[in-house]
């Protein structure tokens, strides 16, 4: 007999059609932040959009066309062979995704008027394009599609060698084109050596507003409370966080006292709060505070957690 397929409910293509509008406007931001701030400053960004702007920069010294209209056409064009290599070697939804935010994108790039530069100071420019394109890297992230360019590198790469730190893999590759790029645009253009500075700058603060955005702003907070009150605190914790908390045994090796202690998660709203009962219960605890990047465990817990006050 043959299996039948699978029946999509209008749910699901409502999901679907949402996503897709998600990651179009995460090509759109991506775009803006392209031609508004960064072309307009002669500035390089990270990764393959970096890599057109220099190509183009050539280009316009051999072609009779304007550095946008060549900017357009680059950006798709360097970006077929990974898409093909996404094609081959990650398939499915993602591809289809991260195809359809890079033709968004050279659209965008193609068709926005001369109004929307910034002919503004440069530091500035610096600042609002990071800001967006980190807002555009969040948006197709969250909805399972990229912009393409290092991305669709990073994701193969860490499908077949999960072990390897993509992050500083592909911060390496932005670095490295960053700077050549800006480099040979020096050459080209005649520009100050300034524009290699403020083009690092744009691809640090893209990166960041990326992580912030991914952890999201109430972020999750490690407390090591070693302590000999360890019965009040934690029954704090249970009574105003409503959650667990690990207990281990620990010595101090300048004392040999024996204490207990206490690893909690809680959000970083309620940081404040904790420090407050651990002063109040034991003013002699020693706590250690660390930033946490996500919370893995239950299928619905970090979702559970981030809602819960």
């Amino acid at each position: 007999m043959k299996k039948q397929m699978p029946k999509i409910t209008s749910k699901q293509v409502l999901k679907l059609i949402k996503e897709y509008v998600w990651v179009g406007l995460g090509g759109v931001l991506n775009a803006i932040s392209l031609f508004t701030f960064v072309n307009p400053a002669t500035l390089i960004a990270g990764g393959f959009s970096g890599l057109s702007s220099v190509l183009s920069h050539v280009c316009v010294l051999f072609m009779d066309a304007t550095f946008d209209s060549i900017m357009s056409v680059m950006y798709f064009v360097l970006n077929v062979p990974l898409l093909i290599c996404s094609l081959i070697f990650l398939r499915g939804d993602y591809t289809f995704k991260t195809i359809w935010a890079t033709v968004v994108s050279s659209i965008v790039l193609a068709i926005l008027p001369e109004g929307f530069k910034f002919s503004g100071a440069p530091l500035i420019a610096v600042i609002f394009g990071g800001i967006l394109v980190g807002l555009a890297m969040y948006v197709a992230y969250e909805n399972n599609g990229s912009n393409g360019g290092t991305e669709i590198i990073g994701k193969i790469v860490a499908k077949y060698h999960p072990e390897i730190d993509i992050s500083n893999v592909i911060l390496i590759a932005n670095f490295i084109i960053t700077v050549s790029g800006s480099i040979v645009v020096i050459f080209i253009t005649k520009e100050s050596v300034d524009i290699i500075l403020y083009s690092l700058m744009y691809v640090l603060i893209g990166g960041n507003v990326l992580g912030m955005l991914k952890r999201g702003f109430n972020h999750p907070q490690k407390f090591l409370i070693i302590t000999s009150q360890y019965e009040k605190i934690g029954h704090d914790i249970s009574r105003y966080f409503k959650r667990g908390y690990t207990v281990f045994d620990v010595e101090g090796s300048y004392d040999g006292v024996k204490r207990k202690m206490l690893v909690v998660i809680v959000q970083y709203r309620q940081l404040y709060f904790l420090k407050h009962i651990i002063r109040k219960r034991d003013p002699r605890a020693f706590t250690v505070i660390k930033d946490v990047y996500d919370v893995f465990s239950r299928p619905t817990f970090n979702r559970s957690y981030k809602t819960k006050p």
